[in-house]
């Protein structure tokens, strides 16, 4: 089974550097995903897009191909979207399978596989019909083939402007509406640029709009908004340009950072506490919970709290946060969001009838054309939560790569947590409900939840998150976060001290 790449089945998708899948396997793969749909899914029609990457459409094209000859529908939009908008189309044909063909944020080398069941059902491993991508993966190993001659429909599809016009409604964002306010738009020829700069401009902002064509070979660097070499001339831009905030998104556009006048990213978890009470309007009081990823900064919990909402911390990974929430959509949860600038929401299939049910998944233009309403009617919120920002310390999340000796890993974070309990941390490890967090919160002066009467002031606290990366291979990840700059320092060095032993022996680098 070694030349099988079975390292392509993530925990969240199916994603790959596209020089090492062979025509072999990649046909194993479409035949493989076809079976699945036809056999375990029962779906008779699925939705296919794809981003902009360079490798992306053979992929496409192969997918489309095998499945027809499964006699599965084919409804496809061959432009490059983003995953975003690939979502709505899966809404505006709920009864369908999808696939969106993409890698995300990762560099232009990578190639990859989103999928969902229908009714926009997340589809990952261990989730899903029969397994979700375990079963995929038992299909692709078996070489599970599609026989016969059968040649389903294929139709083309494009919800562009459905997509717009939806997310204006449901935001509150109507044409002219944000006249006046300046904005700069950033896409790291991405694949979202369209459906963006085309509600920002009918709603009348001022707009900057950078690297808008989507391009494969990502120009600027990685398309991913955390790479400092590929944001730093939006950053720049910002500064330079008298603008009242800007957004940055991803290659496939699930990601949208908000930045500040002067270029800094305001942290995702403080955007929430703001725009959650419009969120809260939309569903009329009715839904009052709201998830947090494990990273969550606690100033942020609290804030969000503030609103009357209840705040839950979850594990990480957007299969998981979209299937947590689709599960509790009627117990009262409406909205998510992760410190990595994900953000997830129970979309409505009909805003005018909500008894038609709901859709667990992301929407980067409804989030940004959201933030840009609650600037608009109060910027002094953004102040605040810019200055309440300025009082954080914060090493972001950094990694250590584990390749040379992964079974090291379970050892290595059992070390790092001993040492925090030994200092006095307080360690989460499970979700409210009992699900396992799949990392390790460690708190020092905090609270294990928030209410709206929980206040930070007077209080020196330090926050530590640990996890195996899901998304990467052999990698650990930890951030630390303060509201003294000394303690945060000295915590991240508490880690070092044990990453830097192992590091030493040849286990891991950095």
């Amino acid at each position: 089974m070694d030349d099988l790449n079975l390292t392509m089945f993530k925990q969240y998708d199916i994603r790959t550097r596209h020089n090492a899948i062979n025509d072999m396997q990649k046909e194993r793969l479409y035949n493989a995903i076809a079976v699945y749909f036809r056999d375990c899914v029962k779906a008779k029609s699925v939705v296919i897009g794809r981003d902009a990457r360079l490798y992306v459409p053979e992929l496409a094209e192969g997918l489309a191909r095998v499945c027809r000859k499964a006699g599965i529908e084919v409804l496809i939009n061959p432009l490059p979207i983003s995953t975003c908008q690939f979502y709505y189309s899966c809404m505006k044909h709920r009864d369908s399978a999808g696939v969106m063909v993409t890698a995300s944020h990762n560099p232009a080398e990578y190639i990859g596989l989103k999928l969902l069941a229908p009714e926009v059902s997340p589809i990952a491993y261990g989730c899903g019909p029969e397994g979700g991508i375990v079963k995929i993966k038992e299909l692709y190993m078996a070489d599970a083939r599609v026989e016969g001659d059968k040649k389903a429909k294929m139709v083309v599809i494009n919800h562009l402007e459905d997509y717009i016009n939806y997310c204006m409604k449901l935001s509150g964002v109507h044409e002219g509406s944000l006249k006046g306010t300046r904005i700069l738009l950033e896409f790291l020829n991405g694949s979202a640029g369209s459906e963006m700069a085309l509600a920002f401009q009918r709603a009348g902002a001022d707009i900057e709009i950078r690297n808008v064509v989507p391009n494969g070979f990502f120009p600027q660097g990685d398309p991913n908004p955390i790479i400092e070499t590929s944001i730093a001339p939006a950053r720049a831009a910002m500064k330079e340009g008298n603008f009242d905030f800007g957004f940055c998104f991803d290659g496939d556009g699930d990601r949208v950072d908000l930045m500040a006048p002067n270029g800094e990213q305001i942290v995702p978890g403080l955007n929430m506490s703001i725009i959650v009470k419009k969120m809260i309007d939309i569903y009329k009081g009715k839904k009052m919970d709201v998830y947090a990823d494990v990273k969550a900064i606690p100033l942020s919990l609290c804030e969000i709290a503030k609103s009357g909402v209840k705040v839950h911390i979850i594990r990480n990974g957007h299969s998981f946060i979209k299937e947590k929430l689709k599960e509790n959509c009627d117990n009262g949860y409406f909205a998510a969001e992760e410190e990595s600038a994900h953000y997830y929401m129970n979309y409505p299939f009909d805003i005018d009838d909500f008894s038609k049910g709901f859709a667990a998944i992301e929407s980067t233009l409804f989030i940004a054309l959201l933030s840009s309403r609650c600037y608009r009617e109060n910027p002094e919120a953004y102040q605040k939560a810019y200055k309440l920002q300025t009082s954080l310390f914060r090493e972001r999340e950094w990694p250590l790569h584990c390749e040379a000796a992964p079974e090291k890993m379970p050892q290595l974070m059992d070390e790092v947590e001993a040492r925090m309990v030994e200092l006095g941390a307080t360690v989460i490890k499970d979700m409210d409900d009992g699900t396992d967090l799949d990392a390790c919160l460690m708190r020092f002066n905090l609270p294990l939840t928030f209410s709206a009467d929980y206040s930070l002031e007077g209080t020196k606290w330090v926050q530590v998150a640990q996890r195996i990366s899901r998304s990467e291979e052999a990698m650990c990840r930890w951030e630390v976060v303060s509201n003294d700059h000394d303690e945060c320092e000295k915590f991240n060095g508490y880690i070092k001290e044990i990453t830097d032993r192992y590091v030493k022996a040849g286990w891991a680098h950095y």
